[in-house]
């Protein structure tokens, strides 16, 4: 095939399902679709490989294939699969990442040959189960979570099937809005077998097949290519559950990336058991969480499609956290253990790719670790009955890299397009009143480059006395948007919520109080998952979300470029001095305090305990160097290949660990943020370079497990 041609029809397979999506935006009706684009298109192989996503949720695009396969697998010889027919599915056992994902998928037909598939997928205000939203906190197995629709025809041959239509409808407690949801999925679908079949029309089924085939191929060559150039090497990354949907425990899910040539493998086989509550995920959440980590991280200028999936193994046992099995309820898998395996997959990706010098840039400190589901409902403002998420959870800090500062709101790894409704969006639609939306101030982690900042607002009922509500999110009390290379981690979610408090009386006097400090009130305070909740007239919360993960010490940060971000609210003048080590007289850095105090802060890194027999020795690098952290290096042509810090600090060979050799120190919360906590079962470890004092590396680990080997290399 000629470029040009393939060229042409590819850019129009791309313009095809980015206004498939513009349909499905423009046609529902829903905010998590319209705002949050909770949702994702594509079109697909036969087979049900990816051939093209659209730039939405990440997670949808990596379960989609397996949803195709779950189609063709038990539909093909009992109920057909034929020219005029959609099949719908919210089965997480068969595709799906939760109940609410709600998947459409239309094959199309070409002089009666199946060439491909179109698909949408939406997240849907509410399809039944325990709780208005289908967020269930207090669910023990998936029938509890709502209507489980496996594979199921809900059109056939280009009719709808009413009695299927109303089965699904009559499970909702919004079946308007449900209803709306589905007309869009259907109205994106045929726009993208439309498109799809007029450009079979010009150019050929067997052309538009080879370009859709090439696509993938190139993409999986390219990917390969990179893997290929990488150092053959193992990479771990570890984080906790602190709540199990049902109450305050610990359970680990960890990675062990193994990259050999052109492959990488995702093995998360020392990873908990299975939760008894609803955070879990199957495979296809296991899928989508390590698809969207690698998307961005190694495959940023390579077009996404399953070609580049064909380089990568993922695999997990049966039975656990990222792999439940049936019945285990998964109803907040994408903010559960799918952004976990997220987080997870790109904290090794990036510590990884940290050691080669194309693709240091990509590397990045944990962004918006997992997000707070706030879904409310009852009655409005306007007397009808209502429901749907506050949509500003999606706006938690971006990771730092290399060479800046993450991106303030910038929203969750997996959504490119996260965007959250404004304030009086917000008022309009729900019966709430802003007290304020600002900067989540000290919520990005330090470092030379800090996470960026999370937004924080506080609000109460408005025009409404009671208001039912689901507030669930982990990481309470586990900072899982890490840090890298001895950044810190960013913020943890914070929720307050003052009981009758005397704000009205506060407005009344003329008087914006902004958050609830000073309210008088039951201050209730949250370390966990809040769960099920009924927010009543005179309550007001305060909330506020994960902070980005920073990047290398934070002693390295330049003093001016602190000083702008407390001028901008994102640092305060306190976190400047504690966490920099910055000192400010006024407006203005005071350079003799500041160095003194950054000079004292090495020193006492440097009288942190060493494990017995720990020595180090100074030398100087050979130029033969790789730069694997922001001061840590693997120096080639010594007696044998070494890590070292760049001051010149060998602290052990390379096949070797290299934290027994460092200074070392148990920090607590305080040393870590000004709004982060720590589940009482975990602790977080400092790591220094005996030499000259650099924070080499922070680890939060679990007071059971053993410091993590992060990075080791394959012999030879």
């Amino acid at each position: 095939m000629d470029i040009v041609t393939y060229e042409v029809i590819r850019n129009r397979l791309t313009a095809i399902v980015a206004q498939q999506s513009a349909v499905l935006k423009n046609v529902s009706g829903s905010p998590l679709v319209t705002e949050a684009n909770d949702c994702n298109t594509g079109v697909y192989l036969a087979t049900g490989e990816v051939v093209a996503m659209g730039p939405h949720n990440l997670f949808h695009s990596g379960s989609m294939e397996t949803v195709v396969d779950h189609i063709i697998t038990d539909c093909t010889d009992t109920i057909g699969i034929e020219d005029g027919d959609v099949f719908i599915t919210n089965d997480p056992y068969k595709g799906a990442l939760h109940m609410p994902d709600v998947t459409m998928l239309e094959p199309v037909f070409f002089d009666g040959e199946r060439i491909g598939w179109v698909g949408t997928c939406a997240h849907v205000l509410d399809i039944g189960g325990m709780t208005p939203s289908s967020w269930s906190p207090t669910a023990r197995e998936i029938y509890q979570e709502g209507l489980v629709l496996p594979p199921t025809k809900i059109i056939e041959g280009g009719r709808t099937r009413q009695d299927v239509w109303n089965l699904i409808l009559a499970a909702s407690r919004l079946p308007a809005n449900l209803g709306l949801d589905l007309k869009a999925m259907i109205a994106a679908n045929t726009h993208a077998k439309h498109g799809l079949l007029k450009l079979v029309e010009r150019y050929g089924a067997d052309t538009v097949r080879t370009v859709m085939t090439t696509m993938l191929d190139r993409s999986e060559a390219l990917v390969r290519e990179r893997l290929a150039a990488l150092p053959d090497a193992v990479s771990r990354a570890r984080s906790y559950f602190d709540h199990n949907g049902h109450e305050s425990t610990l359970a680990r899910i960890e990675v062990e990336l193994r990259k050999d040539g052109d492959r990488l493998v995702f093995d998360y086989a020392n990873t908990a058991e299975q939760l008894p509550g609803f955070f879990n995920c199957t495979m296809s959440g296991l899928r989508g969480g390590v698809f969207s980590s690698i998307l961005p991280l190694l495959a940023h200028d390579i077009p996404w499609n399953s070609g580049v999936m064909r380089a990568i193994e993922v695999a997990a046992p049966e039975g656990t956290i990222v792999n439940a099995k049936h019945p285990a309820p998964c109803g907040a898998a994408t903010v559960g253990a799918t952004a976990m395996v997220c987080n997870t997959a790109s904290a090794a990706v990036s510590t990884l790719v940290s050691a080669d010098a194309a693709l240091r840039t990509e590397a990045r400190g944990g962004t918006t670790g997992g997000l707070m589901v706030c879904h409310i409902a009852g009655r409005n403002q306007y007397g009808e009955r209502f429901g749907g998420a506050m949509t500003e959870v999606l706006a938690g800090g971006g990771g730092a890299n290399v060479r800046t500062d993450g991106v303030d709101y910038r929203g969750p790894h997996e959504i490119l397009t996260a965007q959250f409704n404004n304030v009086e969006g917000e008022e309009s639609i729900f019966p709430v009143l802003y007290l304020g939306r600002y900067a989540n101030t000290d919520g990005g982690g330090a470092g030379r480059h800090h996470g960026g900042v999370s937004v924080a607002s506080s609000f109460m009922l408005h025009q409404t006395d009671s208001m039912h509500a689901v507030m669930a999110g982990h990481s309470m009390s586990m900072p899982s948007t890490y840090g890298v290379h001895g950044g810190l981690p960013g913020s943890t979610h914070q929720v307050t919520i003052v009981r009758g408090s005397d704000i009205a009386e506060h407005l009344a006097a003329g008087r914006n109080p902004v958050t609830s400090a000073g309210l008088a009130g039951s201050r209730e305070v949250f370390t966990g998952s809040p769960g099920e909740l009924m927010f009543h007239a005179g309550d007001v919360i305060d909330w506020s979300f994960h902070g980005g993960g920073g990047w290398g010490d934070p002693l390295d940060a330049d003093p001016d470029a602190v000083l702008a971000d407390v001028r901008a609210g994102r640092i305060s003048v306190d976190g400047a001095e504690r966490f920099y080590r910055v000192v400010l007289g006024g407006d203005a850095v005071d350079v003799e305090a500041t160095e003194r105090k950054r000079r004292q802060t090495r020193a006492e890194r440097m009288s942190w305990m060493r494990a017995p027999g720990a020595h180090c020795v100074q030398a100087r690098l050979p130029e033969n160097t790789t730069r694997i952290g922001d001061h840590l290096v693997l120096a080639r042509g010594l007696d044998c290949a070494v890590y070292a810090c760049d001051c010149g600090t060998v602290l052990a060979p390379v096949a070797q660990g290299w934290k027994q050799q460092a200074c070392q120190a148990e920090l607590g919360e305080q040393d870590l943020g000004a709004k982060v906590r720590l589940h009482p079962g975990l602790r977080a470890d400092g790591y220094a370079c005996p030499g000259c004092g650099a924070l080499l590396a922070v680890e939060v680990r679990s007071r059971e497990d053993a410091p993590l080997r992060e990075l080791e290399f394959t012999a030879g």
